[in-house]
């Protein structure tokens, strides 16, 4: 790749490939310079099922950016999703150090070498490790434990595992084309990073992503994701069989999306995707969904 601050990221759908090239300003912000998509094969539900049908569709979408840009895309990014993707807790604890004085940071850090001590299962992969509270003394609920007074420091971290195979299946493909895997990320992790604002991730918000072929699911509360999951069914199944389980309209989006996600003006993303919010009353929790369009 040519040697300028690029930033690739490559996300591999069901029914299309995106591959999105920013390039940092002056300041280290992203900027985004292209946006490609191409239809995509050997892809269902999320996993790779022909490995030369897919690498195909990367090729043609990296390319397609080669040429516009006038580079040639040797690393990035990449998003995977599918119901191979899921998340689990576990719960630890350390005693501090100097309780006298308060938790530090050395206590804190203490806590996470035990959570990454944690192992997965031999079939997956741990992607992300978040933790979701922090108790002292397991009476006093913190979002920062630093300063807090107590012998104990305990919590629960939330874990996202990914099956092993399709992560290997897509690094495989990526190794075909010259590219080289920067990074792994579950999508519905980063679709409520990407969409939510800050005041929605700390009162409650359910972010659901509605692709060709899987839906992803994510909640949002006090700025922790709690929850991923997700469904191995999609847009492209409800256009495919429009009659298994959800009525459709004249204008063929399922009423389902009509019901649940009302469209905002200036929200269209790109072509072939629009993205809706809806709220259940003042107290309830906010839900973001996208889907093809």
């Amino acid at each position: 790749m040519e040697k300028k601050n690029y930033i690739v990221a490559i996300d591999l759908g069901s029914s299309n490939v995106v591959v999105a090239v920013a390039e940092r300003d002056a300041e280290g912000r992203p900027v985004v310079r292209s946006i490609v998509s191409k239809p995509s094969q050997g892809v269902k539900a999320g996993m790779i099922t022909n490995i030369e049908q897919v690498s195909n569709s990367i090729k043609a979408a990296v390319e397609t950016v080669g040429e516009e840009l006038g580079i040639r895309i040797t690393e990035a990014y990449t998003g995977i999703s599918g119901d191979f993707v899921r998340c689990a807790r576990h719960t630890d604890h350390v005693f501090t150090s100097d309780p006298q004085n308060g938790v530090n940071r050395t206590d804190v850090e203490a806590l996470f070498d035990r959570m990454r001590n944690v192992q997965a299962p031999d079939d997956e992969t741990i992607m992300e490790r978040i933790p979701q509270n922090y108790l002292v003394d397991e009476n006093q609920e913190v979002a920062d434990p630093v300063g807090s007074f107590g012998k104990r420091l305990a919590s629960t971290f939330n874990f996202i595992l990914c099956a092993k195979t399709p992560i290997e299946r897509l690094n495989l493909a990526l190794r075909r084309l010259g590219i080289r895997s920067l990074g792994m990320y579950a999508n519905a992790l980063v679709t409520g990073a990407a969409v939510l604002s800050a005041d929605e991730k700390e009162e409650g918000a359910a972010v659901v992503n509605i692709g060709g072929g899987v839906t992803d699911v994510a909640v949002y509360y006090r700025n922790v994701p709690r929850y991923i999951a997700t469904i191995p069914m999609g847009g492209g199944d409800q256009q495919r069989h429009p009659h298994a389980g959800h009525p459709r309209t004249s204008r063929g989006q399922p009423q389902t999306q009509i019901r649940f996600g009302g469209r905002r003006a200036g929200t269209r993303k790109q072509d072939g995707e629009r993205q809706g919010t809806h709220r259940q009353g003042d107290q309830g929790i906010s839900c973001c969904t996208t889907w093809p369009w």
